[in-house]
């Protein structure tokens, strides 16, 4: 028996993950209805315009009007929409709460009245924050948030899991590693796809705190534990807190990664640095649970993205001339 094809929500949609997600659940055969602010511009829709589909909305998911109507006649909801990342939060912690604990609420609800079956919310490991030694987190370790990033999604996390108590739309929160890889809309900020710019461009890395610890995962990995969440059994996913990724490094090793592929690279590393977070993260339950495996490792995620940029591809937009390849870039860990 074929799986159901279904009608899904994805909030977010025109963002480095959500155009991803959007791509790999087109694919499958299901229907796409995307909602975006497009605050970041909409090249992120451009590829799923023609596909008869794909359903674009631009609305705010801070609305509870434009969410109402996008949620009409779903089966299914992603919750990406989200201020992501520590500095963007910092410098609008009201809007940052608006977004990422506000708008997951009434996403929720319009989900509810809607009789969707199922909501996914789009959380991060960064809720662990700082880890002792050789500690490996999983769900049910404690939490020790660093940032308001971390914090508001904790707070959604538990919102939300809360409200799906009795009801008959599941939720199910996935923690998502630091991600990287090629995307239609393109984010340097993460440090995979930031030190692979840099090695191509400068030859020259500058690492903060090389000794801390972080899980990775690549995007299209990312949409398909989404996937393959959406197609789970209910039962097993239902009010379910899931860690996503492939593999932990510390950030030493991935600029490593970039000194061996670029062979010349110059690494200058300074201990600490303003992210204090430091901890690994184990994956096993989403395995156990929705027999999700990843696919994609970090090495071959810089390649990709060295010949995307070697080809001129990513040298054409606005990638390199916007400063990129003056700065001295802290990594960011999303």
């Amino acid at each position: 028996m074929g799986r159901a094809r279904l009608t899904t929500l994805v909030t977010g949609a025109a963002g480095y993950l959500g155009a991803v997600v959007a791509t790999q659940l087109l694919s499958e055969g299901h229907t796409v209805r995307g909602l975006d602010n497009l605050r970041f511009g909409g090249g992120g829709f451009l590829a799923l315009y023609p596909n008869a589909r794909f359903e674009p909305v631009i609305g705010d998911v801070c609305s509870t009007d434009d969410v109402k109507s996008a949620t009409e006649g779903v089966d299914s909801v992603v919750h990406l929409a989200a201020i992501v990342g520590d500095p963007a939060c910092a410098e609008e912690p009201e809007v940052a709460s608006a977004v990422n604990l506000d708008a997951a609420l009434t996403a929720y609800r319009a989900a509810q009245r809607a009789k969707a079956d199922r909501f996914v919310f789009m959380s991060t490991c960064s809720v662990y924050g700082k880890q002792p030694g050789d500690f490996v987190a999983t769900e049910d370790s404690p939490l020790n948030p660093q940032s308001l990033y971390a914090e508001t999604k904790i707070q959604a996390e538990q919102a939300l899991l809360e409200e799906a108590r009795g009801s008959s739309t599941s939720v199910t929160v996935l923690r998502l590693s630091t991600l990287f890889g090629l995307a239609p809309r393109m984010r340097f900020d993460l440090v995979v796809n930031k030190f692979t710019l840099l090695g191509q461009t400068t030859g020259r890395l500058t690492v903060f705190g090389p000794e801390s610890w972080r899980p990775y995962l690549h995007v299209a990995d990312a949409a398909g534990a989404i996937s393959a969440v959406l197609s789970a059994p209910k039962e097993r996913i239902a009010q379910q807190v899931f860690n996503v990724g492939s593999e932990n490094h510390q950030t030493k090793d991935i600029a490593e990664f970039i000194r061996s592929y670029y062979q010349g690279v110059d690494v200058d590393t300074i201990a600490g640095g303003p992210d204090p977070r430091d901890y690994r993260v184990s994956f096993d339950r989403l395995h156990k649970g929705v027999g999700f495996e990843p696919s994609r490792t970090v090495v071959g995620g810089i390649h990709e993205m060295a010949m995307a940029l070697g080809s001129g591809l990513l040298h054409r937009g606005p990638y390199v001339n916007n400063g990129f390849n003056t700065m001295v870039l802290q990594p960011a860990f999303v």
